[in-house]
């Protein structure tokens, strides 16, 4: 399985770096300007469009028609989405593998015609290590004012897993159908902190636009919520290439959306869900999942929680305030999250070590209605409740 990383590298800016960004991003201001005004469909149709035309009026090499193109076209679908007008605010720079060099700390990119522009990159021990492996290959590259990411791939063996393991993403934390516990409180503190830091510098400057603007570029509150979550998706990658597990998450689509404005919630509680980066967390253990070759997979979340994992009665009257329950058909004592966990396991598809699948010896024999006396493995075999999990 093909798994990509990418790695950020510091690096000075010059003028000519700073005239190469402000260049593609006109480049690609043009391209969106063209993509609304003549309805061009595709990124490929958008390139073919700009081509001749941004290679005579900019003077830069023909390398730039596909990376521009492919930029503009990602702001017109985002912003189709979000009913906002698409612009690119921001100084930026793409370029795919082909057309730049890496000379191990040195990158070389293009510009006009006869020039290249020679960047010295920054970097440390953790960035060291992808240089020096001459077995990743290198993908694109993507500047902006103050970093420099290269993407690195590689073919990363994938092995059969022993067992699968179910995880459940709540607010403040993560739990496994094996009962590990991942605290993510400290995200929902830092942004309880941050928000009432704004709230309380807007009473103060309710009218000043140049500090408001100062404040919101600040990007302190995300990079700290992204170490805690770096943190977080590692140890889970890391115990699962431990013990050959692999990762079960939940489709999570919708959220927000049903959280909107004029549903009836606070204007509290409409924020605290907003502000949830569950995505952002599960983009995380995805790629270091694949990086490290550990089999990863999405299901539905529906009626996880309100499911009874010993029996599979649906409480469909369930709360969102009980954290735990007794189930009317079994009664099993059920805790919310892990039970959810549970359930998000049993959902999963990967194939594991010892399971019986279709076409298996002994396995057509029970399905063509045969007598047997041998049970059927994880078919006949009685699920564990929670107590015995304990």
């Amino acid at each position: 399985m093909k798994a990509v990383k990418g790695v950020k590298f510091a690096y000075q800016p010059t003028p000519q770096t700073r005239e190469l960004l402000s260049a593609f991003r006109n480049m690609v201001n043009d391209a969106i300007r063209i993509c609304l005004e003549e309805k061009v469909r595709g990124r490929l149709m958008l390139r073919d469009r700009v081509y001749k035309e941004f290679k005579e009026r900019y003077c830069l090499v023909s390398c730039f028609a596909y990376p521009v193109a492919e930029v503009a076209w990602s702001i017109v679908k985002r912003h189709k989405r979000w009913h906002r007008k698409p612009y690119a605010k921001r100084l930026m720079f793409k370029m795919d593998a082909a057309n730049f060099s890496l000379n191990y700390s040195i990158i070389s990119l293009p510009f006009k015609k006869g020039e290249r522009v020679l960047i010295p990159l920054k970097y440390g021990e953790y960035q060291r290590s992808f240089l020096k492996d001459k077995t990743l290959k290198r993908g694109s590259v993507t500047m902006t004012e103050s970093s420099i990411v290269i993407a690195f791939s590689k073919e990363a063996p994938m092995e059969t897993p022993s067992r699968r393991v179910g995880y459940d993403l709540n607010e403040k934390s993560v739990v496994g159908s094996d009962r590990t516990f991942h605290d993510l409180s400290e995200v929902a503190r830092l942004h309880a902190l941050y928000g009432v830091r704004r709230s309380r510098f807007y009473e103060r400057h309710p009218h000043d636009r140049r500090l408001k603007k100062k404040f919101a570029g600040s990007t302190r509150e995300k990079e700290r919520v992204k170490q805690a979550l770096h943190r977080v998706a590692t140890v889970m990658v890391e115990k699962a290439r431990a013990n050959n597990e692999a990762i079960v998450l939940e489709r999570l689509k919708g959220i927000r959306y049903a959280h909107r404005r004029g549903n009836g919630e606070r204007t509290a509680t409409r924020r605290r869900i907003a502000l949830w980066p569950f995505r952002q967390l599960q983009s995380y253990v995805d790629y270091k999942a694949r990086w490290a070759g550990v089999p990863l997979e999405y299901v539905s979340p529906a009626y996880t929680s309100k499911t009874c994992h010993v029996c599979g009665y649906i409480n469909r009257k369930l709360k969102v305030t009980e954290r735990s329950w007794l189930c009317p058909q079994c009664g099993a004592k059920l805790d919310r999250d892990p039970n959810s966990a549970i359930n998000i396991e049993r959902r999963g598809k990967i194939r594991c070590l010892g399971e019986a699948h279709p076409g298996a010896r002994g396995t057509d024999e029970a399905v063509k209605g045969n007598e047997t006396t041998t049970p059927i493995l994880r078919a006949e075999a009685p699920k564990p409740s929670l107590r015995e999990v304990q």
